[in-house]
């Protein structure tokens, strides 16, 4: 659902912030996504739906904590005026897919709960009958397995909100928040609600000291 690229000058100043806060998946080897349906809010927007989560992931060369990802969310859809309009990324080759990516970093949140900060790649997302929405910004979710110490070929990761808030706002003091531009070009918040599991091919472990 996303395709990502350029991340943010807040989050390259990131590991200098924050090495106290950051745990790490040791080894960090390459994953595979999937996940069931998705949500993606915006205030004063029709809620976007899709139906599931496949990608791809990568942790940098040499780095247990950091890496990229890229996300396909399928079946995705809204309403409009009554009516079933399917969405799509720009660019994205199959109707109903939102195809997004970007970068992850690997955390404690400010509930003291491992989890992970997301940098997105700016994607335009269009439907029939509404004007199309730039998703971009960053997103903070919790890993729900392993538990810290815990070994696993799998992690659960879970992103929830409140409406069009997510949950979990704030890391080292500093907010970071999902976003949407409009058409004409004004800027709200925003919240991406799902759970996805990404499995790699050996166990590894969660160090979250």
């Amino acid at each position: 659902m996303l395709a990502l690229a350029v991340v943010s000058a807040a989050f390259l100043a990131l590991p200098a912030l924050a090495s106290a806060q950051e745990i790490h998946l040791e080894p960090g080897e390459a994953f595979t996504i999937s996940g069931p349906g998705c949500e993606i809010r915006a205030s004063g927007e029709p809620t976007i739906t899709c139906t599931s989560i496949t990608g791809t992931g990568n942790f940098d060369a040499g780095s247990t904590t950091t890496g990229s990802l890229a996300l396909d969310l399928t079946g995705c859809h809204t309403a409009v005026f009554g009516f079933t309009a399917s969405c799509k990324s720009e660019g994205a080759a199959t109707s109903g897919t939102v195809a997004t990516g970007g970068t992850f970093h690997l955390i404690t949140n400010s509930s003291g709960v491992p989890g992970v900060l997301i940098t997105l790649n700016p994607t335009i997302i269009t439907a029939a009958g509404i004007n199309p929405l730039t998703l971009f910004g960053n997103l903070i979710g919790t890993i729900t397995s392993p538990v810290c110490g815990g070994s696993s070929k799998s992690v659960g990761y879970s992103f929830t909100a409140t409406g069009s808030t997510q949950n979990h706002l704030t890391y080292t003091g500093s907010n970071y928040d999902l976003r949407v531009k409009t058409g004409s070009g004004e800027e709200r918040t925003a919240a991406f609600v799902a759970n996805y599991t990404a499995t790699a091919s050996n166990a590894a472990k969660l160090n979250c000291t």
